[in-house]
């Protein structure tokens, strides 16, 4: 057996498929799983001429018949999605972006040259039995990435909201870069849309208890368009909406880097700008939410001093240090952010810090 790498072009595979000389069902591979939603996102990526995962084929040489076979080992749910979008029989959802709605036959004939050209590279094991092929697999899996909980979210859902949340979270991509509030290697492990997933939650639900049992439970309730009805889509906008004002009226309260930008705190300072312009529900705050006030945001400059007060106090190294307001807010910055019961403590604190009162 011999692993050799080449590319070959949608074309091919479609010329493949109509001589039945692709076989997309040996039996190591899963019936077709993949939502509409999925398929379109992928034919997305190929149209803007994006990569994908290469596709492993097993092809089996017939020296008698001087002809091949290709068995599909892994990649049958990317091929189905090309094989029928290229048959007409896949109408692009709104995963597809600005490509919602067309057909193959429906687009431009420039996009349809792009797409039936675009090179998938391709693993061939030529001539491997079943026993060579999964000892392959288990040696490409002894190598793989386990996957986080955001990452598992982002493949298993294939909903209107994950879109949302891939949407924002990748439109503020320079945001989160210039206040610091997550690294690079943090956005390479998609906690940027576990941030914007929370964000998403705070404006659904108001401020809940956190971790990521809770946002599992988060993304399945809204799962199907009746839970994440069309009514709800101005989600995505409320939430731009919020970091841009954000962006331009209190982006220079602090120097960066800070830990108040960091994501744990910078995700209570989100709520409480979410319920100074709109108002978001009790959530878990139940007798400690604070009531919206028509005076927030009225004195930028005091909510700037504001913000370095709470800089200053989650910056410092003890509780002694920090003024007497502050303590248990100090002491609740310091713990688990995640959980309601410091949640409770400081999100009333920042909704403080945005009205026309200095906190000392």
């Amino acid at each position: 057996m011999a692993s050799i790498l080449e590319q070959y072009r949608i074309a091919d595979f479609l010329e493949w498929h109509r001589e039945r000389r692709l076989n997309l069902n040996p039996e190591f591979q899963r019936a077709s799983v993949w939502t509409p939603a999925a398929r379109s996102f992928l034919i997305n990526t190929i149209l803007n001429e994006l990569p994908i995962p290469k596709i492993y084929l097993r092809t089996i040489i017939d020296v008698n018949t001087k002809s091949s076979i290709r068995d599909v080992v892994d990649g049958q749910q990317r091929l189905r999605a090309i094989i029928d979008f290229a048959n007409d029989k896949l109408v692009l959802t709104k995963a597809a972006s600005e490509y919602q709605g067309y057909t193959f036959s429906s687009l431009p004939q420039e996009l349809q040259e792009k797409f039936l050209s675009y090179a998938l590279s391709v693993d061939q094991l030529l001539n491997a039995g079943n026993k060579e092929v999964l000892e392959i697999f288990s040696r490409l899996n002894s190598y793989s990435v386990q996957l986080n909980a955001q990452e598992k979210r982002h493949a298993k859902y294939q909903s209107d909201f994950k879109l949302d949340v891939v949407g924002i979270s990748k439109e503020f991509g320079d945001f989160w870069e210039k206040y610091q509030i997550l690294s690079i290697r943090e956005r390479v492990r998609m906690l940027d849309d576990s941030l914007v997933s929370e964000m998403f939650g705070i404006l659904l639900e108001g401020v809940q208890d956190g971790g990521e049992d809770k946002l599992n439970k988060l993304y399945e309730r809204y799962k199907s368009p009746s839970a994440y009805s069309a009514d709800m889509n101005d989600i995505g906008k409320k939430c731009a909406d919020i970091l841009i004002y954000f962006d331009k009226n209190l982006g220079d309260a602090l120097t960066v880097p800070n830990k108040l930008y960091k994501a744990p705190h910078f995700l209570m300072l989100f709520a409480a700008l979410a319920h100074a312009l709109y108002g978001i529900g009790f959530g878990g705050m139940g007798e400690h939410m604070p009531a919206r006030d028509p005076s927030a945001l009225t004195n930028l400059a005091i909510v700037r001093d504001n913000l370095a007060t709470l800089e200053e106090a989650i910056e410092a190294k003890s509780q002694d240090s920090v003024i007497q307001p502050l303590k248990e807010f100090w002491l609740k910055s310091s713990s688990s952010t995640q959980r309601i019961s410091s949640r409770l403590v400081r999100f009333p604190v920042f909704y403080s810090a945005l009205l026309p009162q200095r906190i000392v």
